[in-house]
């Protein structure tokens, strides 16, 4: 069982360290941050496109990438959920650190809605070089701010933990990541549901095989949230593609890896653009 107050001290410490200083421009993003975490909270959404895996860089300083759009999936019981559209909005505050808010429409046994925000940082705390991998933290935030009463949220707020590395050797680029979600016990009907925090552990890769084009696979574990669940492994491939320096387009496909589908899902697609622009206070 995990609650707010536990959150909110963890969050705290982790921003201590990165704004120290009280200059004007990292005042300036503080301010930014609040807005969005007004913004998250009229609102709703989803995880990060297109792959469950992380990757480490972050978006360039003063400049915007929005992911732009929709993901289907089936559970082991081929019960379906679309989360459509799904909207991902990044900010670059420093060479090192950005700020996310994720949001999603969501539909699901024939009951449409916001599903619940996520927002989130993450920090880079090695940069890649040609002898080391890139090393970066994230903390994501789930907000309950879905309606659980029609299955659109948990009614109940989340944290995650993540360890991102990446290495590019050539036209190959590995990734790993090692993750763990704080899961608050959900409250249906005045009954408190028992639920039990979740592991991740995610390996992709991507393939650059033309100027433009990406390849990308992953395998990804994630530990059962209901006691006497399935613990789900399962894989994606697809592709990235740069339609110009600004705009590009990527989708994935992706399924369990265990036999009879246990723990989930039975099918799994994503599709949707990303667009990076200029944030317009930047020098």
């Amino acid at each position: 069982m995990w609650d707010w107050l536990k959150c909110r001290s963890l969050l705290r410490r982790a921003a201590i360290p990165f704004f120290d200083d009280f200059t004007k421009e990292r005042m300036r993003n503080i301010a930014l941050v609040c807005g969005f975490i007004l913004l998250a909270n009229t609102v709703s959404l989803y995880a990060p496109p297109p792959l469950v895996t992380g990757d480490v860089p972050t978006a360039d300083k003063e400049t915007f990438e929005w992911y732009v759009g929709g993901r289907y999936q089936e559970s082991e019981t081929g019960k379906p959920a679309r989360l459509l559209p799904f909207t991902e909005l990044v900010y670059g505050l420093s060479d090192r650190q950005e700020f996310t808010l994720e949001i999603a429409g969501l539909s699901q046994d024939h009951e449409f809605g916001i599903n619940d925000v996520v927002v989130g940082t993450k920090f880079v705390f090695l940069k890649e070089t040609k002898q080391r991998p890139g090393i970066a933290g994230s903390f994501e935030l789930k907000l309950p701010t879905g309606d659980k009463d029609q299955g659109l949220g948990s009614g109940e707020f989340d944290c995650d933990l993540r360890l991102r590395a990446q290495k590019t050797w050539g036209w190959l680029t590995g990734m790993v990541n090692v993750g763990y979600t704080f899961v608050t016990d959900p409250e249906f009907g005045g009954v408190r549901q028992t639920t039990e925090n979740v592991w991740l552990a995610a390996f992709a890769q991507e393939w650059q095989i033309a100027k433009r084009t990406k390849l990308l696979s992953e395998l990804y574990f994630v530990s059962r949230e209901e006691p006497g669940g399935h613990n789900r492994l399962a894989a994606n491939i697809g592709f990235k593609h740069k339609l110009d320096d600004n705009l590009s387009i990527d989708a994935t496909l992706g399924k369990s890896v265990r036999e009879g589908n246990l723990g989930g899902p039975d099918l799994r697609l994503y599709a949707g653009i990303k667009w990076e622009f200029d944030a317009p206070w930047r020098k």
